[in-house]
C-alpha cells in the first residue's frame, strides 16, 4: 500500500499503532524494510506446497527481531494470495496447548480470516461457503458439492473426515436461525465447553433440521453422541476436522487455508510435564511429514528452538525420542534488519505521521535529522529494539510537531 492514497483518519489509525510499536496487521508489508529477498522467498513458500499433500515450515528469528511481524507478513500474503488464514498464538496458560489438539482446533476456528469478511471466526469461513455454494466455479467444486449430502446421512460425509465438521456445514446451509448459527460457532470455537451438552447440540443440529438431512435409518440406528467431541480417539476429529475446514475453504472458493502459530517456544517453556511436551512435539511433526495438514503451516521460533527442545526432554529423562526428527524440520531464517534500513522505516512513519497531522515533517525534522535520530535509537540495547525503536521515532516527531 502506498502511503500517500491514506486519508488522515486512516494515517492517524497507524500511527496509534505506531506508538505501541507495531503497525496494524493489514500495513504490516508497508513497514517492512530490508527484507525484499526474504519476502520473495516467502511468496514462494505459499505457491510450492501441493493442495493435497501440504507442507510445513519453522520460521526463525531472535526474540524482538520479528517472528510475528513475518508471520503478519505471511497472513497479509496469503489473504491478498486468496488463501483463508489462521493466526494462533499458542499459550497453555491460556488454553491452547499444543499437546491438546482439540484446544488448537478450536483456536484456530476463532482466528480465521477469509478476503472480504470484516469478522474473523469459523463463521465468515461457512459464509464464505455459502455465498459461493450455487456458482460454478470449476467442475470438481461442483462435483463436491453434489457428493456432500452423501445421500442425506447426517453423521457420515463422503467427501470429509470430520463429521462435527459435516453436521456444523450442513447445518448452517440448513437454517438461517441466528440462534443456531451462534451454537454452531461457539461449539466450533470452544469445543472443550461442549463436551457434556452432546444432546443439545444433537437436538439443535440434527433433531431440529430432521426433515432436510432425509437419513432414512431410525434413530436408534444411528444416534452416537461421540461425533460432537474432539478430544477423544487421539485427538483424531480435531485433526480430521483441520484437514475438512482446509477442504472447505477451498469449496468456498479460497485456495485453502494457511495455519500460522506464534510463540510456538510455549512448548519449552509452559508445558510442565514431560508427557505433555513429548505430544506437543509428536503433533509439530505431524504437520510436517506423514498424514499431515493438507494446506501450509508456519511456526514462529528461535534459532535455538530445536536445540532447547532437545536439552529439555533430556532434563526431563526422556532419552528414547527421535530426537533426529527436529533436525529434519524445514526452516526459514529471519535476518535482522541493519541500521540503515530502520532509517529508511523511520522515513516511512514520517511520512505516516505527517499526513495524519497534517504538518510539515520534513522541514521541521529533515532527513538529517531524521537519520540520526534513527541511528541513536539503534544503539538501544535491548532484545525489544526494533518495536523500542518505532516507539522512539514516534515520540520525536510528536515533539517537533509540538515544537513547530
Amino acid at each position: 500500500m502506498v502511503l500517500t492514497r491514506l486519508d488522515a483518519q486512516e494515517a492517524e489509525r497507524i500511527v496509534e499503532n505506531l506508538r505501541f510499536g507495531v503497525p496494524p496487521p493489514e500495513y504490516v508489508r508497508t513497514f517492512t524494510v530490508g527484507r525484499e529477498e526474504e519476502l520473495k522467498e516467502l511468496q514462494a513458500s505459499l505457491e510450492s506446497p501441493s493442495e493435497d499433500t501440504g507442507a510445513a515450515l519453522l520460521v526463525r528469528a531472535n526474540y524482538g527481531a520479528g517472528k510475528s511481524h513475518l508471520l503478519q507478513i505471511v497472513r497479509e500474503m496469503a489473504l491478498e494470495a486468496n488463501y483463508a488464514t489462521s493466526l494462533v498464538v499458542v499459550n497453555a496458560q491460556e488454553g491452547v496447548r499444543f499437546n491438546r489438539m482439540d484446544t488448537v482446533f478450536g483456536a484456530v476456528c476463532r482466528e480465521i480470516e477469509v478476503k472480504g469478511f470484516s469478522s474473523p471466526g469459523v463463521g465468515a469461513l461457512f459464509d464464505a461457503y455459502e455465498a459461493v455454494a450455487d456458482k460454478k466455479l470449476s467442475p470438481e467444486l461442483d462435483e463436491f458439492r453434489a457428493r456432500l449430502s452423501s445421500n442425506g446421512r447426517w453423521d457420515h460425509s463422503e467427501l470429509l473426515e470430520a463429521p462435527g465438521i459435516y453436521i456444523a456445514l450442513r447445518a448452517w446451509l440448513h437454517s438461517q436461525d441466528g440462534r443456531t448459527r451462534n451454537l454452531i460457532v461457539d461449539w466450533l470455537q470452544n469445543p472443550q465447553n461442549y463436551r457434556g451438552q452432546r444432546k443439545l447440540l444433537y437436538q439443535e443440529l440434527v433433531e431440529k433440521l430432521r426433515s432436510s438431512f432425509r437419513d432414512p435409518r431410525a434413530e436408534w440406528q444411528y444416534y452416537a453422541e461421540e461425533v460432537f467431541i474432539f478430544h477423544t480417539g487421539g485427538h483424531r476429529q480435531s485433526w480430521d476436522a483441520l484437514s475438512d475446514l482446509h477442504q472447505v475453504a477451498r469449496l468456498a472458493g479460497c485456495r485453502g487455508l494457511i495455519l500460522l502459530f506464534d510463540e510456538f517456544e510455549d512448548v519449552v517453556q509452559n508445558l510442565n510435564r514431560r508427557d505433555l511436551q513429548e505430544q506437543a512435539f509428536l503433533n509439530l511433526f505431524r504437520f510436517f511429514t506423514g498424514d499431515r495438514y493438507p494446506g501450509m503451516s508456519y511456526f514462529a521460533v528461535t534459532p535455538d528452538f530445536v536445540e532447547k527442545c532437545k536439552v529439555e526432554l533430556l532434563t526431563r529423562g526422556v532419552y528414547d525420542f527421535d530426537f533426529s526428527r527436529f533436525d529434519d524440520l524445514p526452516f526459514f531464517e529471519l535476518s535482522e534488519i541493519s541500521q540503515e534500513d530502520f532509517v529508511d522505516l523511520a522515513r516511512r512513519i514520517r511520512s505516516v505521521h505527517a499526513l495524519a497531522y497534517g504538518w510539515e515533517a520534513e522541514s521541521l525534522c529533515d532527513d538529517v535529522q531524521l537519520r540520526g535520530l534513527a541511528q541513536k535509537l539503534w544503539t538501544i540495547a535491548s532484545p525489544d529494539r526494533v518495536r523500542r525503536a518505532i516507539q522512539g521515532v514516534v515520540e520525536a516527531l510528536d515533539e517537533s510537531l509540538e515544537g513547530g
